[in-house]
């Protein structure tokens, strides 16, 4: 059996809603409940936890209301979010997704199960179509190779107790990890591979990303 953590302590400024991103509605529904509904009829999943900002779990509670979770209170950061969802985990696999990519497909939740057998860690990711630069300063300085650009996705998953030591080796750090496998791999410079997902499965990050929500989600 898997955990979902799912992280949904963010607070949506660069949307510029004024509240949390995850309370947006799309279709009457709140983005959240895609995501959470998604590993809720995945019988694989013993175990949902939603991290939420501080000052949040009623209102979090409230949305969540019918469905079993288990809330967990985040940090300033989503690492330090992150953690302290993880130190609820019981299980020994947990799959970290961001709470504002609502539209996670059961092809892919399958498709990392099955790759778990021979993988240590795991995450969904896309291959770059674009040129991609490294830019300094205003300027180009150098390449990264079109078919090595990938652009990474959640779920993320990892054994829960190496993840868990990754984040505790990291706790005091001011290393600006963006996601886990940057955690991971800095902590034990393990292998994380990967398994090929789609631009249907995009995180909410400005205005027009809710406009493709309306087309995408149903």
């Amino acid at each position: 059996m898997y955990t979902a953590l799912i992280v949904a302590a963010g607070s949506g400024t660069r949307v510029d809603l004024g509240y949390n991103k995850v309370f947006y509605e799309v279709h009457s529904k709140p983005i959240l409940l895609y995501s959470v509904d998604q590993f809720i009829k995945d019988t694989d999943f013993s175990e949902i936890i939603i991290v939420h900002a501080k000052g949040e779990y009623e209102r979090m509670k409230a949305v969540l209301k019918d469905r079993t979770v288990i809330f967990v209170e985040g940090g300033s950061t989503r690492q330090e979010s992150v953690y302290n969802g993880l130190k609820a985990v019981t299980n020994a696999v947990v799959f970290i997704h961001d709470g504002a990519r609502p539209n996670l497909k059961t092809q892919y939740l399958e498709q990392l199960k099955a790759k778990l057998c021979e993988a240590q860690a795991l995450t969904l990711a896309m291959k770059s179509k674009d040129t991609i630069k490294i830019v300094r300063n205003g300027q180009i300085v150098g390449d990264v190779p079109r078919d090595e650009s990938y652009l990474i996705q959640t779920p993320q998953v990892f054994i829960t107790d190496e993840i868990k030591k990754a984040h505790e080796a990291f706790k005091k750090s001011n290393i600006p990890f963006t996601d886990d496998t940057s955690i991971y791999k800095a902590y034990n410079h393990g292998v994380v591979s990967i398994v090929e997902g789609d631009d249907e499965n995009i995180k909410v990050t400005t205005k027009f990303d809710l406009l493709k929500l309306e087309d995408i989600l149903c």
